[in-house]
């Protein structure tokens, strides 16, 4: 849905909104501590038992979270702490439930302190990671991708594209600078209902739900996927197909991780050819009136409504 922060983009996948959430109150003070974090550990004693003194920061870019590079006392952390904006459409205690699955699974990174009331998640950082458009992403991420939806572990929350996509429609509809976007897209949606080729996969997998190519993090050793917020029970070809529409896979990279999703043991779970590009239209389309609804809320209008069109026009071509 475009909410990822685009840090390992590549090429021929059309640009996100490279925009920094950054609060007035978080801006570093001479130590190159970000003026927030030392009441925050005044406030969650937890975190200084596990962390130390905490001594330096650096701001991640992201759209949804304020993430920080934190280096302390005891060893650098990834310290995660919500925008108020974001916070009315995720549930974190589904989030938490799910990324304690996905640890255990070995691709979500362990949560050293979780607290779902507010949102704050603190991970050790993850180190030596590789070039994210080198020739070994593709199937990493297959491969990492069928082990998640081959576990047959019982996420938390369920997710429908249908029901996603009509809500945002539905919110957009009295916005008239948007209105020619969500007509011509709700127009080619209804065609494909009325022609049966809609219906979803009858069996449920545990999703990440959000596979753009800041959230999947290869290291020499594995693949990480972050930021499990959007994470539930959906069809296998929502992951499957956002993960190639994110990360912009041309054909060979696109073979390359089918081919490694397989081998991991979840070819029953592979969409047929028709299946897939259905949906690929359908996350283009989520991500095209996710980008509007940012618009909607006074976000910065350039990017996020290039990105908009973009992903509008991709998803109707494919239609």
């Amino acid at each position: 849905m475009g909410r990822g922060d685009g840090r390992h983009g590549v090429l021929s996948s059309p640009e996100k909104p490279k925009i920094s959430a950054v609060s007035e109150s978080s801006v570093n003070n001479s130590d190159g501590l970000f003026a927030d974090i030392p009441g925050l550990f005044q406030q969650e004693p937890a975190l200084f038992e596990i962390c130390g003194t905490p001594e330096r920061s650096e701001l991640q870019r992201g759209l949804s979270n304020r993430v920080f590079r934190l280096e302390a006392e005891k060893g650098v952390f990834f310290l995660r702490l919500p925008e108020a904006c974001a916070a009315g459409g995720i549930d974190r205690n589904t989030e938490a439930r799910n990324l304690a699955q996905a640890a255990t699974l070995g691709l979500g990174v362990p949560p050293l302190f979780c607290r779902p009331e507010t949102g704050i998640l603190l991970t050790a950082a993850i180190q030596d990671l590789v070039q994210h458009g080198g020739p070994d992403f593709p199937r990493a991420l297959g491969e990492a991708l069928g082990k998640l939806h081959g576990s047959r572990c019982a996420f938390a929350g369920r997710l429908d594209p249908d029901e996603v996509y009509a809500a945002q429609s539905a919110a957009l509809q009295g916005n008239a600078a948007f209105r020619q976007d969500v007509i011509d897209l709700d127009r080619a949606f209804r065609a494909l209902e009325e022609s049966g080729q809609s219906r979803a996969q009858t069996r449920l997998v545990p999703s990440h739900g959000d596979l753009s190519p800041g959230n999947c993090l290869l290291t020499r050793d594995r693949l990480w996927l972050i930021d499990w917020e959007f994470s539930a029970m959906t069809e296998p070809a929502w992951d499957i197909a956002y993960a190639i529409q994110e990360n912009g896979f041309c054909e060979t990279r696109e073979a390359a991780f089918l081919e490694g999703y397989r081998a991991a043991g979840a070819a029953g779970l592979c969409p047929d050819p028709g299946r897939l590009n259905i949906m690929k239209a359908k996350c283009d389309a989520v991500s095209a009136l996710w980008a509007l609804e940012q618009v909607a809320k006074g976000r910065e209008e350039q990017s996020f409504l290039a990105f908009a069109r973009e992903r509008k026009i991709r998803a109707l071509a494919r239609l």
